[in-house]
């Protein structure tokens, strides 16, 4: 029996060991909840807590999702889009500095953030939204937040954020604010199509090039559809004329990190009357803008 014993220990101690070093892991994983306020020169995203700023680090093993309800999808990084409100997981490197291992947002907060990048949501409504959705994620930390509601309760007014010079909008986050449009492009597409010429092909290319040989830019892709026909369609083409012009620059050199999610406006912001052909072709188009923070450009 004693020598039966004798041989168990070690196995035991085995045991204990893995569970502790199992244990030491679980623990070093680090939560962190933010709004993505907008991204630093070398690709990390600016991330604003209720207690400060963090330069939040991606690496290619980052996990990305978007939860519905019980449904996990994976995304890519340039979905992370100025206001989006985002939940971290990782390991903080210092007092403002964490890697992040996955990174994960809900289909609402994604609605949320790219209204307000299309300048489509009043302020005030945003500022309610926003607010809701504070009280929703983090009830843990109301008390401190009801310091900052004094500042979200105060509309259309804007207050300083970080080195950058990134804006905060009553609370959430309106990036496009603080860059100036650099250059635009136009490009139309037949009914019903989203094919791209090769004369926009060509432009397209141009446009790349352009973007590329500035600091500090932003590329953002907006898609839209004349008001004839079904709405479903018109939003689904409208999703992939932005699409395929944004797949262009990107193969053209402009990596995802430089670019605003590509957004499908739809039949929104028509340019022309839809009773003629003409108007219609206009209104069949993606618009494609160069934006430059201002904190580089000095204006």
């Amino acid at each position: 029996m004693q020598r039966r014993l004798t041989q168990q220990v070690p196995i035991l101690a085995s045991i204990l060991v893995g569970v502790l070093a199992l244990t030491s892991a679980a623990f070093a994983e680090e939560h962190l909840r933010g709004v993505v306020t907008g991204r630093s020169n070398d690709g990390a995203l600016i991330v604003r807590t209720d207690s400060s700023d963090f330069t939040v680090v991606l690496n290619e093993a980052t996990k990305v999702r978007l939860r519905s309800g019980v449904r996990v999808t994976k995304v890519d990084v340039p979905s992370l889009i100025p206001g989006l409100r985002v939940d971290v997981q990782g390991r903080l490197e210092s007092t403002t500095r964490f890697a992040a291992d996955r990174i994960t947002y809900t289909r609402q907060d994604l609605k949320i953030a790219r209204d307000i990048a299309a300048g489509i949501t009043p302020t005030n409504q945003a500022v309610a939204d926003n607010r809701s959705l504070i009280d929703s994620h983090q009830q843990e930390n109301a008390q401190r937040f009801g310091q900052q509601q004094q500042t979200l309760d105060q509309q259309g007014r804007q207050i300083a954020n970080n080195d950058e010079k990134i804006v905060a909008t009553n609370g959430r986050i309106a990036n496009l604010d603080q860059y100036t449009v650099v250059d635009t492009l136009t490009v139309y597409f037949g009914n019903g199509r989203s094919e791209i010429s090769p004369e926009y092909r060509a432009q397209l290319q141009q446009f790349a090039q352009k973007a590329k040989a500035g600091d500090g830019y932003t590329v953002q892709v907006e898609g839209y559809a004349s008001a004839v026909g079904r709405d479903a369609l018109n939003q689904h083409l409208s999703r992939e004329r932005a699409e395929k012009v944004a797949s262009i620059l990107q193969q053209t050199g402009v990596p995802p990190t430089r670019m605003l999610v590509p957004a499908a406006m739809g039949v929104s912001d028509q340019v022309a009357s839809n009773d003629t052909k003409e108007g219609q072709a206009q209104n069949r188009r993606t618009v494609i803008r160069l934006l430059q923070n201002r904190g580089i450009t000095g204006n």
